[in-house]
């Protein structure tokens, strides 16, 4: 059997694992490499160099694992290089009359593959994103197993879960990572092998990226003062701010970070909801919003400015409407109680957070902590504004007001763009790939600076200020409870980044497929040659 059959059928075996995120049957794949990996010689010899890790799933009753392999070259060294891939897939409602053959690529190629395309794809949830990327890492630490001369640097692996979600696999396993470069090993780089159409929208073809995306998501608590509707005045409504909130910053080119003259699209808005349990004649007094944020240079402490800038702006709009349509409706003989015009008032999470602590007699974490495991097991986004009202109530403080937070995820941003002598070697790999490409196979990949689809090369490639991590940690609701990130261990790590991955079209549609020639012929010869320039060119 060829390379390219041999891939062919471990990349399906992989599909028709149903391992959507936060499902049941998340974390089979995990165990799958775990008993498949156990069996190699090399991992018989040394067990201790094949590890899996239970990660946090915050806010989900199911447990998540993953996998981590170490090979160690057969010349002793320190200088290791590190291979990233995720097993989750999103689900297949897009599939709709399909859904049920979504994990089987054979079925699909009866009924797909003469009306959408060429022969020359496999199509199924998961081919291209990312179980093709995880079939040619899996093949090559196989490889690497039995010939440990292959590479003059060791080779670690993670295979993660819930990328397509919160990060949490890539995040639990930070701390082993961590511990391994605390022994001794020197991380020059990290790859990915997302598919690189997901980095770079509406294109299609070889790619090679050199930095990934960052995302925060900047999030509102509106608290305005309720009222019967029939004395609206008397009130101040959340609903009406937390609206300007959304009109103001949806879209917005000013908030929209570019990097070298590339743009991402700026803040849209995710969810924003009244915040009220049953139906009631009354102004609404609590709302939320929260938004996509996509980071290249501004940090959380920038983004925060940002944040304020929009509410305060919210708030005054606010009032002068609410101001207007009283003085309007009183010269139509409106007899309501009167509009009186409050201060604007804008707070972080942090100042909040301080008048709670002032305000509470004992002691204030404890009771932080406990109340947080009372707030139901589901969405962390929604676990995080639950324990902001909460906090509100704690504080006492009369609305109208705002407050400005994070809810998670956080992806911190990476570029490899910088005098680091390590960045500079990454960077001359890179070229050394592009030739290789080129000479060896006619393919001439394109350089690309950010993955922007987002990616969990984030957590290892950070270079996340101090301050940064101050600005964020003590802006986020239940930091360390309801969302975590080892800092201290993501900080350790901070090594550079590439993302080199297959080809293929749809990632997350129902028409989802892989391109096979590139992807199984030339991608896997690929990965080799950049795992050889980095051992050869990273100091």
């Amino acid at each position: 059997m060829g390379k390219k059959e041999y891939l062919y059928k471990l990349i399906e075996e992989l599909v028709k694992m149903p391992s959507v995120t936060e499902s049941a049957q998340e974390s089979d794949p995990a165990f799958w490499l775990r008993d498949r990996l156990s069996k190699l010689r090399y991992f018989r010899e040394t067990p201790e160099n094949l590890q899996l890790i239970e990660t946090p799933l915050e806010g989900a009753p199911q447990k998540l694992y993953a996998v981590l392999a170490r090979v160690d070259a057969a010349t002793p060294t320190k200088r290791t290089v590190l291979l990233i891939s995720h097993f989750d897939v999103v689900d297949v409602k897009s599939f709709g009359d399909l859904k049920e053959y979504a994990f089987n690529p054979a079925e699909l190629k009866k009924r797909l593959g003469t009306e959408n395309g060429s022969e020359n794809v496999m199509w199924g949830r998961g081919t291209m994103d990312m179980k093709c990327g995880l079939a040619i890492e899996l093949d090559v630490i196989e490889e690497f197993a039995d010939l440990r001369s292959m590479f003059d640097v060791n080779l670690v692996v993670a295979f993660v879960g819930d990328e397509e979600n919160s990060s949490a696999g890539m995040r639990g396993v930070l701390p082993a990572l961590a511990a391994m470069q605390a022994e001794g090993l020197e991380f020059l780089a990290a790859i990915n092998m997302e598919p690189g159409e997901a980095g770079q929208a509406g294109e299609i073809g070889p790619m090679i990226f050199t930095g990934t995306l960052g995302k925060l998501l900047p999030s509102f608590y509106v608290r305005g003062k309720a009222a019967h509707v029939g004395n609206c005045y008397y009130g101040y409504s959340a609903a009406l701010a937390v609206s300007h909130i959304v009109s103001d910053a949806e879209g917005a080119s000013w908030l929209a970070d570019p990097l070298h003259g590339v743009s991402q699209p700026s803040w849209i808005c995710l969810d924003m909801h009244i915040m009220k349990d049953t139906y009631s004649v009354t102004v609404p007094d609590r709302a939320f919003a929260y938004f996509n944020c996509f980071t290249t240079t501004h940090t959380p402490a920038k983004v925060m400015d940002q944040m304020q800038n929009i509410a305060r702006r919210a708030l005054e709009k606010t009032t002068l409407q609410l101001d207007e349509s009283y003085r309007l409706l009183s010269k139509n003989g409106y007899r309501g109680g009167e509009f009186v015009k409050p201060p604007v008032r804008v707070l972080t999470l942090e100042q909040l957070t301080a008048m709670a602590r002032v305000k509470y007699q004992g002691d204030f974490e404890t009771y932080i902590k406990s109340y947080i495991e009372t707030i139901p097991l589901g969405d962390i986004r929604s676990r995080g504004v639950s324990l902001v009202d909460k906090i509100a109530d704690m504080a006492g403080e009369e609305g109208p007001y705002v407050v400005c937070f994070f809810l998670p995820p956080w992806l911190p941003v990476r570029t490899d763009i910088s005098d680091d002598p390590k960045d500079k070697g990454v960077m001359e790999a890179v070229q050394g790939v592009k030739k290789a490409a080129l000479e060896g196979f006619g393919v001439e990949m394109r350089e690309i600076e950010l993955f922007a689809g987002l990616c969990d090369l984030s957590y290892v490639g950070a270079k996340a200020s101090k301050e940064d991590l101050k600005a964020l940690e003590h802006n986020m609701p239940g930091f360390g409870d309801i969302y975590h990130i080892p800092l201290d261990e993501m900080r350790q790590l901070g090594m550079p980044v590439l993302n080199i991955g297959p080809s293929g079209e749809d990632a997350h549609k129902g028409t989802e497929r892989l391109h096979l020639h590139y992807s199984l012929e030339i991608l896997p010869e690929i990965l080799r040659t950049a795992i050889h320039e980095l051992a050869r060119l990273v100091p």
